[in-house]
């Protein structure tokens, strides 16, 4: 019995000397990418390095990887359905990449136990299997950061403690501190996400942004069962610096979206005084800003009732656009080219004075060309109310004058 006992403890000695060897030379690094020009890398990236000294390999686990040329690529894009794929990259081809663009590349080695790196490594090399390598992106819950993050959390032995910031913040707050140097993207993104990215996030859903994840991994540590600490992060390198000249700070638009929308409802204050002392209504402006509208309300609608990213269908400002004016457009078309009257400006008038009336209590913050582009509808509402009466008796007067001058 005893020679069985020696001959087992030997067995499972050499076990585990072999699996130390084979982990002991792995070293695992957190890579956080500063964001880049193209619309796809303003918010940055994550990735996790893996240097396996036995094995010869040095890989870059990448969940950030996507193709264009996939079948319908755009419209699964736009209704939420674009998955993407974990790749393992050659570390040259990734640090020379990220050169190329002038982003930066700041490495965390993580300080994790022989068994710790053997677990990640193993992860990782499970999730590019073919069968696991494809997984349904989401950019708000599960993106290239939150996959890095689960992936440490589920390797760690113990309790992972991070060290938050102190300020919570919601998802529009965070998106806009990436944003601020192109306005018309970031009001591209306001106009279509709803009131649902507008409360405030728990500390580890603001890590979906990789910058907060590298700051929280920072001061991570991990804490055992018997309540000893050791910091999970052992070291930080800056591996690329930032080349400030190759990545674009700002959009070439002349116009902000605030200053263009102010510039609009400026521009329809003129033409309402035009039409006010030319005694006429420039109808085919109103079938041009209609079609516009309906046009934009179209996209809304659509995506606020089919696509399947979050915080789509919470958008309030479904309710001032919508296609509802594609469909007033052909009664409008028909009465003014004969000279009548319709209630749709009417309708239009109430409905937006309204909704710009209870804006502040509609639990979303709206687009900065919200209220501008709103007071231009208005606007031309309240003209058509305004004068179209007196643009009528003046023709009708013209009219009568043409069949009297006949007669004699």
């Amino acid at each position: 019995m005893k020679r069985i006992l020696l001959t087992v403890a030997f067995v499972f000695g050499l076990v585990s000397a072999y699996a130390a060897d084979q982990s002991g030379s792995i070293k695992v690094s957190v890579l956080t990418c500063s964001p880049g020009q193209e619309v796809y890398s303003l918010y940055g990236h994550t990735a996790i390095r893996v240097q396996d000294m036995d094995r010869g390999t040095d890989h870059v686990f990448n969940y950030g990887v996507f193709d264009f040329n996939t079948e319908h690529f755009v419209w699964k894009f736009v209704l939420g359905e674009t998955d993407y794929i974990c790749m393992a990259t050659p570390w040259e081809y990734f640090v020379t990449e990220y050169e190329s663009r002038g982003s930066s590349v700041v490495a965390q080695v993580l300080n994790l136990t022989d068994s710790e790196a053997l677990r990640v490594r193993d992860y990782l090399y499970e999730n590019i299997r073919k069968e696991n390598c494809v997984y349904r992106y989401n950019f708000l819950t599960n993106n290239c950061t939150t996959r890095v993050m689960d992936c440490v959390e589920a390797c760690v032995e113990g309790s992972l403690v991070y060290s938050w910031k102190e300020e919570q913040r919601t998802y529009r707050q965070i998106l806009h501190e990436y944003t601020s140097s192109f306005p018309w993207t970031q009001e591209g993104n306001d106009i279509l996400l709803g009131a649902d990215v507008d409360t405030v996030l728990s500390h580890r859903a603001t890590c979906f942004i990789p910058e907060y994840y590298m700051d929280a991994l920072g001061g991570a540590v991990v804490r055992n069962e018997f309540q000893d600490t050791r910091k999970l992060v052992a070291e930080t390198q800056t591996i690329v610096s930032a080349n400030p000249t190759a990545v674009k700070k700002s959009e070439d638009f002349p116009l902000t979206p605030i200053e263009f929308g102010w510039l609009a409802f400026a521009v329809s204050i003129i033409i309402m005084a035009v039409e006010f002392m030319t005694r006429r209504m420039f109808w085919l402006l109103d079938v041009v800003l209609m079609l516009a509208h309906g046009l934009a309300g179209c996209l809304i609608l659509f995506v606020f009732m089919f696509s399947s990213h979050p915080a789509l269908d919470s958008n309030w400002l479904v309710g001032v656009l919508n296609p509802l004016p594609l469909l007033a457009l052909p009664f409008i078309i028909k009465a003014a080219w004969s000279d009548r009257r319709t209630i749709w400006h009417h309708f239009m008038a109430v409905w937006l004075a309204v909704f710009m009336l209870f804006m502040p209590w509609i639990p979303q913050d709206m687009c900065v060309m919200t209220i501008p582009v709103l007071l231009t509808l208005f606007s031309r509402q309240v003209s058509y109310i305004l004068h179209y009466k007196r643009v009528l008796e003046a023709r009708s007067g013209g009219r009568r004058k043409k069949v009297s001058g006949k007669k004699k």
